[in-house]
């Protein structure tokens, strides 16, 4: 099940960074054509989204704990 697009806003920074991860790991295990090629466009998306809204909250002053990963 795709999610809805426009529920997108909803997501925290850190999600959509997941989620960005996910369909990058995802489009690496998908063989090169047209299906790939659109997991790596959407993981793309997230990616953006992720950032946009990682500043824009930085703009506002509102910016979420951020995980350390390493």
């Amino acid at each position: 099940m795709k999610p809805d697009h426009n529920s997108n806003r909803y997501f925290t920074v850190e999600q959509l960074e997941e989620l960005a991860v996910a369909k990058y790991i995802e489009a690496a295990l998908t063989p090169a054509g047209v299906e790939r090629d659109e997991l790596l466009d959407e993981a793309k998306r997230f990616a953006s989204r992720a950032k946009m809204k990682s500043w824009l909250m930085g703009e506002i002053g509102a910016v979420p704990h951020r995980r350390n990963y390493h």
